[in-house]
């Protein structure tokens, strides 16, 4: 068996990046692969014994004000935990003083990426900035390129979620033994009303109704979304649930002041959504693979997405439509065929549920099991 200490470092909860990390860690109980959790800190209904948190529950309140301190008390614990495991799996925000000193262990390490090469990254956004007349503000830079090329140059093997992103490290110079292609997943515990076997209960109105979901406005293309919504001219709505960039809400203020477009801010009930729409929509410049795709499709919805905003789960022409971001008159043509054509909505919306139940957490949680054993014995059998 494999025993693996795995760390997040920043505080652990049931959404984005923790949700990713606390769904397959939790999974990996042996015969195989045995995985323990350390955080700084985790939401009260994610404790378990096979998690250690590196501040007390009752002094978090003290820790949380003093900056970095309850990372780093979770990276010192997460060094003191390596010693008696046979493998590191290392998730981003933690330190390289960290990573060096995992490396001093001379156990494998695992690399988890969340989305593309930062050098990609920076480029994409950089290009997206400039094109609606604004200075990038995003986080990529020549500083995290270079922490991140550390970090690799550190790790035995880094995990990709699709291969879009696998494509974007062999093309930063990354040896493809390092890679490691995969894809993230979905809970059907979250959605209690799915069932594999049954169709989704519906909850559509006779309007056509797309959604977009995202916070990260012009990472996850919105600006193009509002162009394309607005020369489409459907008779219908579309729904944002997500936090506005001001910088955005003001760029496309004609747009979201129309009477088809309902934003709203993220909600506990987003699911709900999920049920009212007929497509779901997100023409991301970069992502790695976005968890809302494989959520909607799940709920029976097609999707139109970018390559990146398709995340390596959507097949062209089957459960949805994948374009490039920058083909806006394919965009307007393909969201009229859609918001137009009820039977082609049905039936991609179909393939797509049922894909969607081939990436379950515990399907992707098996599967990466299997390709980190087997990288560890390529290794083995390389030395």
């Amino acid at each position: 068996m494999l025993k693996l200490v795995s760390i997040v470092p920043f505080h652990c909860s049931d959404i984005a990046i923790p949700h990713v990390f606390y769904s397959l860690c939790k999974r990996w109980q042996g015969p195989n692969l045995y995985a323990h959790m350390v955080v700084p800190s985790c939401d009260a209904t994610l404790r378990q014994p096979r998690m250690t948190e590196a501040v007390s529950p009752f002094l978090r309140w003290y820790y949380y004000k003093q900056g970095e301190l309850p990372r780093k008390m979770a990276e010192n614990l997460f060094l003191r935990k390596l010693q008696q495991f046979d493998a590191a799996y290392i998730w981003p925000g933690i330190s390289l003083k960290t990573m060096q000193k995992a490396r001093s262990f001379s156990k494998p390490i695992f690399l988890e990426r969340v989305n593309c090469f930062t050098g990609l990254s920076k480029q994409i956004l950089d290009e997206g900035y400039t094109q609606l007349g604004l200075k990038p503000t995003h986080q990529a830079n020549l500083k995290s390129i270079r922490a991140e090329l550390a970090e690799i140059e550190l790790a035995d093997f880094l995990l990709c979620p699709s291969q879009i992103v696998t494509q974007s490290f062999l093309d930063a110079g990354v040896p493809a033994y390092k890679l490691l292609t995969t894809s993230e997943g979905w809970s059907p515990e979250r959605f209690s009303y799915l069932h594999e076997a049954k169709p989704v209960p519906k909850q559509r109105s006779d309007d056509f109704t797309a959604v977009f979901m995202g916070s990260d406005s012009i990472r996850k293309g919105l600006p193009t979304l509002l162009r394309v919504w607005e020369k489409a001219n459907i008779r219908g709505k579309l729904v944002i649930l997500g936090h506005l960039d001001p910088v955005v809400a003001e760029l496309c203020s004609n747009t979201l002041s129309r009477t088809d477009v309902v934003v709203l801010n993220a909600r506990p009930d987003y699911a709900s959504y999920y049920l009212s729409a007929d497509v779901f929509v997100l023409p991301s410049l970069e992502e790695g693979s976005p968890l809302v795709t494989y959520e909607a499709m799940a709920h029976g919805l097609p999707v139109l997405a970018s390559p990146m905003g398709a995340g390596g789960i959507v097949r062209d022409g089957v459960d949805g439509f994948v374009i490039p971001a920058e083909a806006e008159d394919r965009w307007v043509e393909t969201l009229v065929t859609l918001a137009t054509d009820q039977e082609l909505r049905q039936q991609m919306g179909e393939s797509a549920r049922q894909q969607a139940y081939e990436y379950t957490w515990d399907k992707v949680a098996a599967r990466r099991a299997n390709l980190m054993l087997n990288a560890l014995n390529q290794q083995a059998i390389a030395c």
